[in-house]
């Protein structure tokens, strides 16, 4: 009986480690990177916790490619560009294999029209002078946007200030 008794004792402690991983999985989703920091950081051994989160994904409570693609969805309905999207995936740990499969569900244009509702919302019908473009370019690149989107929401919008003006005669 006795040469089980370590065996019973890493399988009671696994056991509390899962139990815990369920309860954090509970209140968050998370990915595998950031169940296994997030055990870590409560106290568990480096193996338990990654027994744990291999055993979330093993039975499908953790999918960091779902993951991955609801989080670049989030970002781009909150108006972010690439370059912050991969700072959440990253600030996440999101797995990098993962970065461009998910970033590639960004659909031509989503990034630029985001841009320019942005704008839009700053501006509000308003042209822009040179001060109004450098800061809300600025706030657009803060946000992640690249350069090229941020002159394209630019051009979209101008053209669009352009054809009111011209219904308006």
């Amino acid at each position: 009986m006795e040469d089980f008794e370590p065996l019973v004792e890493f399988e009671t402690k696994l056991s509390k480690t899962k139990k815990r991983a369920m309860n954090i999985l509970g209140a968050r989703v998370l990915t595998r990177g950031a169940m296994e920091k997030r055990l870590k950081e409560l106290g568990e051994s480096d193996e338990d916790a990654a027994d744990a989160a291999d055993w979330l994904v093993e039975i499908g409570l953790i999918d960091d490619a779902a993951y991955a693609a609801e989080l670049v969805r989030g970002c781009v309905r909150r108006g972010f560009g690439a370059r912050r999207i991969r700072d959440e995936m990253y600030r996440r740990l999101v797995p990098r294999e993962l970065w461009d499969d998910a970033l590639a569900e960004i659909e031509d244009g989503e990034t630029v029209a985001s841009a320019e509702a942005f704008i839009e919302r700053k501006l509000r019908g308003e042209t822009p002078d040179f001060d109004d473009k450098r800061k809300i370019g600025a706030a657009l690149a803060r946000r992640g946007h690249s350069w090229s989107d941020i002159n394209a929401a630019f051009a979209n919008y101008i053209e669009g200030l352009d054809e009111e003006n011209e219904e308006e005669f």
